[in-house]
């Protein structure tokens, strides 16, 4: 499987240390606010206004680079899951960068099963799916309680918003596309009661790429054209430092 990184480590090294640097800077702002005598009124609203911008941006950078840092783990996990049960027909894409898409979108696996739009949960412990509804198991007298979130719904969002961007920017109106709900470690035990979409664990990951693979919905050709939309629209992202680097897995 082809495996594609349109985000490097070192974009996310420079966005931690850039939000680290302004967060000095709007600390050093506020101190020596403090230390201004009374009467120095503009000095201090020029500090403040410093302290202000250096805090909050700051802030959104360190977010943002928490958030990108998160999304490589889920990529990881994925790329090592993914990689050994398929071919090299297939190419999978962690965590790429697609405008207005939410960031649950981990990884993109495009090959001639068509497109899946991969959303990835760490998830420890043991739970439980019917239908569009998430269990948890509290292993006490509580039993099975329902999950703080709705991994369906957060895919449901993620790929109608990947099929929204097909349609304008990759010039794929009617694009093959289904979400799928990964649990990549082996500590995520989930009870599959006829579950509403596609769910893959460690366990059931084989059978998965089996029973995907036998429609064909892409041939090459289409399959690289979305491939190099997905890429160029990586590069394009202000967001994003570093150019998507294409590797063998």
């Amino acid at each position: 499987m082809r495996l594609i990184r349109p985000a490097g480590p070192a974009g996310h090294r420079w966005a931690l240390a850039l939000a680290l640097g302004m967060l000095v800077v709007g600390c050093s702002a506020l101190v020596l606010m403090a230390a201004l005598p009374d009467g120095r009124v503009s000095a201090i609203a020029a500090l403040g206004v410093a302290a202000a911008l250096g805090l909050g941006v700051g802030l959104a950078w360190l977010i943002r680079a928490r958030t990108d840092g998160q999304r490589r783990r889920k990529g990881k996990d994925l790329a090592r899951l993914l990689t050994p049960i398929f071919d090299d027909s297939y190419v999978l894409i962690v965590a790429p960068w697609l405008p207005d898409v939410p960031a649950d979108l981990a990884a993109l696996l495009i090959g001639p099963a068509g497109v899946r739009a991969l959303i990835s949960r760490r998830w420890q412990g043991h739970y439980r799916v019917r239908g569009r509804s998430w269990d948890y198991d509290t292993r006490s007298s509580d039993g099975w309680i329902p999950c703080r979130t709705n991994p369906s719904y957060d895919a449901d969002a993620v790929v109608e918003a990947v099929a929204r961007w097909a349609r304008t920017a990759a010039d794929e109106p009617a694009l093959p596309i289904a979400a799928a709900i990964v649990f990549p470690l082996p500590s995520s035990t989930v009870v599959l009661e006829e579950p509403e979409g596609e769910i893959v664990t460690a366990d059931n990951a084989p059978w998965w790429a089996q029973r995907i693979g036998r429609i064909q919905r892409m041939d090459p050709p289409r399959v690289a054209r979305f491939v190099q939309a997905v890429i160029d629209a990586a590069d394009e992202g202000t967001g994003r430092m570093g150019a998507a680097a294409p590797d063998q897995a």
